[in-house]
């Protein structure tokens, strides 16, 4: 479990509704060259999942999930811990196409072109646009936007389990590009999202920015 998620877990005001956009918990490697949509968390996975379920399922208001295996696992063993009737509900703009693409089958041919990787490193440190997705400030905007409507009213967390390319993307066009020897996300690493009276806050790893008037 990421230290950083724990901190921003206890620093986070708990009696506003906060965003956080996770990525899921350990799978096995792709197989090459192929995207994994069927593939599911492993042992290590469902382990860390619960025990970051244990940390977060008392302040738990709602769970979202990708469409994709991985992450509605995740999903489902935050939602486990959580108070009785909460139900994982799955969204499409965490994954699949996502908050980012526009056309799925152009997408698919970056990703064999460059990897996630080549992907995150490109819409994370420049400008350059994509063929099938939408300009990445774009994207991040969309998405942090359709978070909070999404978490509304409702004071405490939402979390909403994506996949590492977006997590990595909106991150990057909120807080700015990623630095350290551990540039991309790990599993369950998490960005935290909300407003308050100053404006638009965003928090990952050591970073946090509050008054934000639009993505980068």
């Amino acid at each position: 479990m990421s230290a950083d998620v724990l901190h921003w877990l206890a620093a986070v005001p708990q009696t506003r509704p906060v965003a956080l956009l996770l990525r899921h918990s350990v799978r096995d490697p792709l197989p090459a060259g192929e995207l994994g949509y069927g593939l599911a968390l492993n042992d290590d996975g469902v382990l860390r999942a619960r025990q970051l379920a244990q940390v977060v399922g008392e302040r738990l208001r709602s769970v979202h999930s990708s469409p994709l295996q991985r992450c509605l696992d995740t999903a489902g063993l935050l939602a486990a811990a959580a108070p009785p009737g909460l139900a994982v509900v799955t969204d499409r703009m965490l994954g699949d196409p996502g908050a980012y693409v526009v056309d799925r089958g152009l997408a698919g041919e970056n990703w064999k072109r460059l990897g996630s990787e080549g992907i995150m490193e490109r819409l994370c440190t420049t400008d350059e646009e994509l063929p099938g997705t939408l300009p990445a400030r774009v994207g991040a905007q969309r998405l942090v936007e359709h978070m909070l409507a999404v978490a509304g009213a409702r004071a405490g967390l939402h979390v909403f389990v994506t996949h590492d390319i977006l997590l990595a993307i909106t991150a990057a066009r909120f807080l700015g590009p990623p630095a350290g020897p551990q540039r991309w996300p790990a599993y369950l690493e998490g960005a935290f999202f909300w407003r308050d009276a100053d404006g638009l806050h965003a928090a990952y790893r050591d970073r946090h920015r509050g008054g934000i008037s639009a993505p980068d």
